[in-house]
């Protein structure tokens, strides 16, 4: 009867090792705009998708993940941020001059839904309880950098004419579900997402109004 008892302490505690999350956000959520060459964001899934996605994941199984990818390597392009858009309405040029120092962070992003949790570990985000390592990533998805910096721009901005400056990149995303089990008692279940910038760049864009 003992044993039992802290058997099935132990399993509780492991079970609720980390608290439930409800969602996560690593930044490309909030980007101005992100189109996809099909499927969908994570986001955006509805009820009835997940009720048919977690049919694939509901099997029990003694330890470890069940994982069903919806989306694998979906290619994206995407516009992070506008640095400045500027409108001449007068009679002449106007020179122009625009001056940033900027700190570009973080080349991969995770999200995530249901009870499945985003946590920190070496500096850089991970799916708690090991996901990642499951979901059997290509390199590319497993690195994050950091660089700096600066840009100064000079330009002429004519009549009737609108400059804008924006961050434009390109990436490729993989999501689905998931659900973890320990001694066949589902642990956690929800969505998961991963997205990987492949490149990154200014884009100048000068339209007449």
């Amino acid at each position: 009867m003992m044993k039992k008892l802290i058997f099935t302490c132990l399993l509780f505690g492991f079970l609720f090792a980390y608290p439930n999350v409800v969602s996560a956000d690593t930044g490309y959520q909030s980007y101005e705009s992100i189109t996809l060459t099909e499927g969908k964001l994570l986001e955006n899934y509805t009820k009835d998708e997940y009720k048919d996605y977690y049919s694939h994941v509901d099997s029990r199984k003694f330890l470890g993940w069940r994982i069903y990818k919806v989306n694998t390597n979906i290619k994206l392009s995407y516009i992070s941020e506008t640095l400045f858009s500027y409108y001449n309405d007068g009679y002449t040029p106007i020179e122009y001059t625009y001056k940033l120092d900027r700190k570009v962070t973080s080349k991969l992003g995770l999200s995530a839904s249901g009870t499945i949790g985003v946590d920190f570990k070496n500096d850089r985000k991970v799916f708690t309880f090991d996901l990642e390592a499951q979901l059997k990533l290509t390199a590319e998805y497993t690195v994050s950098s950091e660089d700096k910096e600066s840009i100064e721009i000079k330009l002429d901005v004519d009549p009737g004419t609108q400059v804008d400056l924006y961050i434009y990149g390109e990436g490729k995303i993989t999501n689905g579900v998931a659900a973890r089990y320990v001694f066949w008692i589902r642990a956690n279940r929800g969505g998961f997402e991963v997205f990987i910038v492949t490149t990154q760049y200014q884009r100048l864009e000068k339209v007449r109004i």
